[in-house]
């Protein structure tokens, strides 16, 4: 709809992308340079603030765009500043700003918004008015009325010529509202085919797919001094996530083929709260790959009394992790592997791979 505006919003959860910015091919990939060196002139925890709200305005700006991510459009190419009043300034350039144009987009703001774990950006683009009309010829002033005869030589080079062909007609006439009429037997052009370079085509629009869960660790969890909590029950809880996800992808529990990157950064005890979220980043025909956040939202606090406990103002850390789940084939890939041209049973069926750690899926 011409003349309306166009609006992209994104939310994301503060330390979502804590892991991606600790790779330099991330930064470089998904920030312009002035944004990174502003970036690096900032304490650790306003760092991470600044690294996430740039990116939520730069994913509601493609939105804007009508593109979206790893569709064409680097988000290094929408930069993210600072107006003289402290206001985000928008600029674009190579392909963010050739989309920009194609849509006849006159101007662009975004607004960037904290609140505890969340971050909010919206952006609203203006397209460029319609052009007016052209203004129809003023009708000829009235003069004495003739009697209708035989056009002149005269007259006849007063008047324009109207053809009946819409190809010799009046330009103006054409561009406003009559278009050529393509022949009958003209070939009509095919469409051009469409292209993308979504990292999964097949689900360009599919929302991020997230597993989460909430539980308080009893006294059964505590298994060294001091009634700490072992890592391996947080990998278990991990390993429940997990196979959420992949029965919500692929209508079965998966294998889990291995944990990597595990880091634990502070400890658990019995009557904690924990908060656990896994979020699908990677999918391959056969493989799942998970990232996953533990954080303590309620802590124990035995010293004040042996029921005491405490609500956390900022939840804390406690563990990150990613894994890799193996899932079988779509079935009718099964059905092609196991039968062969005269309905023999192939020797060869899905290989599975065994749990490393403990008995957590």
């Amino acid at each position: 709809m011409s003349g309306a505006p166009l609006i992209g919003i994104d939310v994301l959860e503060l330390g979502e992308l804590d892991r991606l910015c600790e790779r330099p091919w991330f930064l470089r990939h998904c920030f312009a340079e002035e944004e990174l060196v502003r970036a690096g002139q900032l304490g650790a925890g306003r760092r991470r603030e600044f690294l996430a709200g740039r990116f939520a305005a730069k994913e509601a700006v493609l939105k804007v765009l009508g593109t979206g991510l790893l569709r064409g459009i680097a988000p290094r190419e929408i930069a993210v500043g600072q107006d003289p009043t402290g206001r985000p300034a928008l600029r674009l350039h190579g392909r963010a700003a050739a989309r920009a144009a194609e849509l006849g987009l006159a101007g662009a703001a975004v607004s960037i918004a904290h609140k505890r774990r969340a971050v909010t950006a919206v952006a609203v683009g203006r397209l460029d008015p319609p052009a007016p009309p052209a203004a129809a010829p003023a009708p000829p002033a009235a003069g004495p009325v003739t009697p209708a005869g035989p056009a002149t030589r005269s007259d006849r080079a007063e008047r324009p010529a109207r053809s009946a062909r819409p190809d010799l007609a009046d330009p103006e006439e054409l561009r406003m509202d009559r278009p050529p009429a393509t022949p009958p037997h003209a070939a009509q052009p095919h469409p051009a085919p469409e292209t993308t370079t979504e990292a999964n085509p097949a689900r360009p629009d599919e929302p991020p797919v997230v597993a989460r869960l909430r539980l308080r660790l009893g006294q059964e969890d505590a298994h060294y001094g001091g009634g700490l909590v072992p890592g391996a029950r947080l990998l278990g809880l991990f390993g429940d996530l997990i196979t959420e996800i992949t029965i919500r992808t692929d209508g079965d529990e998966g294998l889990l083929s291995e944990y990597s990157a595990v880091r634990f950064t502070a400890p658990c005890r019995p009557g904690d709260y924990l908060e656990l979220t896994a979020r699908l980043v990677r999918r391959t025909r056969l493989r799942r790959v998970v990232e996953f956040e533990a954080y303590k939202v309620i802590a124990a606090r035995p010293e004040r009394s042996s029921s005491a406990a405490e609500v956390l103002a900022e939840p804390l850390l406690v563990c990150t992790a990613t894994a890799t789940a193996v899932v079988p084939p779509p079935a009718r890939a099964r059905r092609t592997a196991r039968t062969g041209p005269a309905g023999a049973v192939a020797s060869a069926d899905l290989a599975t791979s065994t749990i490393s750690v403990g008995s957590s899926r």
